[in-house]
């Protein structure tokens, strides 16, 4: 039986574990003196959710993880009207992986270990709607569930090895705020992101090396929105929304790519299409701009 207490001035709870049960370990206590939340959070081993609650709690973090492989911290400071948080769940031996592999993931569900003992490692995290959310998300394997609904996201960043990552907007609230970007880089995983006009950001950046990315644009309210995507080898198929929606794709390819463009589109010119309703000057015109080396690239309707 392992106890934590810890005492950073923001109301962090640990409490203690108990097979199979979650127990909330962190809290942020709600305050005045800051109204954004940066939330930098690294992971080795575990099965995470994060989403948006009524709650006006900023942060809740609960979890039961085998504390013989994994060592949680979590720091925060408060600068400039922004409560800085820090969360590691780090497995003991990670030191030896680059990058790309060092932390399996923090939403993940798959480890070094085995499956069994990675699906001890479950996380939920809570957010509020209260506050605004600058997210920074790295870890390596296994499975993510991330539920954004009604929550107001300034920034998003999300760095995977080889994780399973799912995005969706299931209460179909759309992003209350203007978002800066939208990044992800997806090594040898996968992203599943559906309703990606609800992100309401104004730049999306997805870099897919050997892995597959989903990216779906045909729900929700459309605002101007410019998107760079990358392939190396992997793959990703882009679901475009209707044909009211003013729509252009450059594409840059080599010899080894493949590229595919949906009916309906017109080359206007060399690797450039545009749907009917294109305008340059329209309001909520959406752009693609997409390089492809080795790999796959599908619009989709």
């Amino acid at each position: 039986m392992l106890r934590w207490i810890l005492m950073m001035g923001f109301g962090m709870v640990s409490l203690t574990q108990a097979n199979g049960q979650l127990k909330k370990f962190y809290s942020l206590k709600e305050d005045a003196v800051y109204d954004t939340v940066k939330l930098s959070l690294e992971a080795s081993a575990g099965t995470c959710f994060i989403k948006s609650t009524a709650n006006s709690t900023p942060l809740n973090i609960y979890g039961n993880p085998n504390l013989d492989r994994i060592n949680p911290s979590f720091k925060s400071s408060v600068n400039n009207n922004t409560c800085d948080v820090k969360l590691k769940l780090e497995e003991f031996e990670t030191s030896s992986f680059d990058d790309g592999f060092s932390f399996a993931s923090f939403f993940t569900g798959t480890s070094k270990s085995s499956n069994k003992k990675v699906k001890e490692d479950f996380w939920k995290v809570y957010l509020s709607d209260d506050k605004v959310y600058d997210l920074d998300l790295k870890y390596g394997i296994g499975e993510a569930n991330l539920d954004f609904s009604g929550t107001s996201m300034k920034k998003v960043k999300i760095n995977t090895g080889s994780a399973n990552v799912n995005l969706n907007y299931s209460l179909e609230k759309v992003n209350p705020i203007q978002m800066d970007t939208f990044y992800v880089k997806v090594d040898l995983g996968s992203l599943e992101a559906a309703k990606m006009n609800y992100l309401n950001a104004s730049e999306i950046i997805a870099e897919v090396g050997f892995g597959n990315a989903v990216m779906d644009f045909k729900s929700g309210k459309n605002s101007k929105c410019n998107v760079k995507a990358s392939v190396g080898a992997g793959k990703i198929d882009i679901i475009l929304p209707d044909d009211t929606v003013p729509v252009i794709i450059y594409v840059k390819e080599s010899p080894m790519c493949g590229v595919k463009i949906a009916e309906g589109y017109e080359k206007v010119e060399k690797n450039t299409y545009v749907n009917m309703s294109y305008r340059a000057d329209a309001e909520n015109l959406l752009t693609f701009n997409v390089d492809v080396s080795f790999g796959n690239v599908n619009f989709m309707r």
